[in-house]
């Protein structure tokens, strides 16, 4: 099967085809889930990231005073515009989100208008944005490997390769975001390498995105694991 074209990422992060961009980093992680709105001028979520403790969270119809909630929970909010756009900061949300655990987004305009729920991971996720990098992971470490899902009517083949591949374990148990690949676990130290293809389901996939072969590659993503340092009880 041959590669069209290849997402070409370096440190920046570009979501759904707009012209919002967003540097990521190490301390920065992303997940992309989308469920309906309730109208076309209610608040929409596109995707949230952590960089540094601080929750970003990015949409449509954001009004100024728009308020960030985590399972319920109302979060401080400050806004911040980006290309004409609300951006909200859910300052050191991070402090109060149990690591790995899928929990619940949305947002509220001060009108009382309530976004659609959005499903974010709050562990470690790799994404495109990784790609022709080197991560550092120790042993016992996992992340769940999120490539884009293009409303679920894409499908990713993915490969671990390396001296030893079976240092990186894979498992698609309990996925907190649907349309992920799985979780990868870091069993032992040595380097691996994680490539992808994806290629359109048809059908849900109109027959014309079949036809021309809307290939997509993923890959250069080196994973070093090293042992992990242990802490006494």
């Amino acid at each position: 099967m041959k590669w069209l074209f290849s997402f070409v990422i370096c440190s920046l992060l570009i979501v759904n085809g707009s012209q919002f961009q967003l540097a990521t980093g190490a301390n920065s992680t992303l997940v992309s889930t989308v469920s309906a709105q309730a109208s076309d001028h209610a608040p929409r979520i596109i995707y949230a990231e952590w960089v540094g403790k601080n929750l970003y969270v990015q949409g449509d119809n954001f009004a100024a005073g728009a308020t960030v909630f985590i399972d319920g929970q109302k979060l401080k909010t400050s806004n911040a515009a980006y290309s004409s756009k609300i951006l909200l900061v859910a300052k050191k949300a991070k402090k109060k989100v149990a690591p790995d655990q899928a929990i619940k987004l949305q947002v509220q305009n001060p009108d009382g208008e309530e976004s659609n729920e959005f499903t974010f991971y709050s562990g470690f996720v790799v994404t495109t944005s990784y790609q022709n990098s080197v991560i550092k992971v120790k042993v016992g470490e996992r992340f769940l490997l999120f490539l884009p899902d293009e409303s679920a009517a894409f499908r990713w083949y993915v490969e671990v390769t390396g001296a030893d591949p079976t240092i990186l374990s894979h498992s698609t148990d309990n996925l907190p975001i649907s349309n992920s690949q799985g979780f990868y676990q870091a069993i032992k130290p040595g380097r691996v390498f994680i490539n992808a293809q994806g290629s359109p389901l048809c059908p849900p996939a109109p027959p014309y995105a079949c036809l021309s072969g809307e290939f997509h590659g993923f890959g250069g993503l080196a994973i070093d694991i090293d042992e992990a340092v242990l802490q006494a009880n």
